[in-house]
């Protein structure tokens, strides 16, 4: 079976499907909201075991994954400050966060040092996705909650990062 191209596919469906969530949370859909959020996840697990199973790993879906990842993360925080589930400073340091890493990452792959993700990192997602779908269910106290988890657990992972950055001497 030839499937070349189809996890980036996935991918990009959750582009597609972001704007259609943020409008359902800003109009108090909570159950299309929820659903929605369940595709995102479930098309992110998907486009990554498509792509190891079928040899489909490209550098295209290496570098599409994680930005189609942070838009509709992003995006959808956003909708949530605007609904005044969470603050616009919990958006600010999950987007500080992410840039900071994804700018660790890009300096040490220049280099030749390749990080994996780390199971911090793995635990981080799943946190703010499971938050996510919380919010976007309007269950806003425990989704609010685990946000703030997630952030602890981003900043533990980042560190993580800095020190590796820091021991090969990245910057140089």
């Amino acid at each position: 079976m030839n499937l070349t191209g189809f996890a980036n596919l996935i991918t990009l469906s959750r582009l597609v499907i972001t704007p259609f969530l943020i409008l359902s949370i800003l109009n108090d859909r909570y159950i299309i909201s929820g659903v929605l959020v369940f595709l995102a996840i479930l098309s992110d697990w998907l486009d990554g075991v498509i792509a190891r199973k079928y040899n489909d790993v490209t550098k295209h879906g290496e570098l599409l994954d994680p930005a189609v990842d942070k838009i509709f993360t992003i995006s959808v925080l956003v909708a949530f400050v605007e609904k005044h589930y969470i603050s616009s400073f919990v958006v600010f340091l999950i987007v500080a966060r992410e840039m900071l890493v994804t700018w660790f990452r890009s300096v040490m792959v220049s280099k030749g040092i390749v990080v994996p993700a780390s199971y911090l990192g793995k635990l981080k997602t799943t946190a703010q996705l499971a938050a996510i779908f919380l919010l976007s269910v309007n269950i806003v106290m425990y989704g609010s909650i685990l946000l703030w988890i997630s952030i602890i657990i981003a900043y533990i992972s980042a560190f993580d990062y800095l020190k590796i950055f820091i021991k090969d001497k990245a910057w140089s």
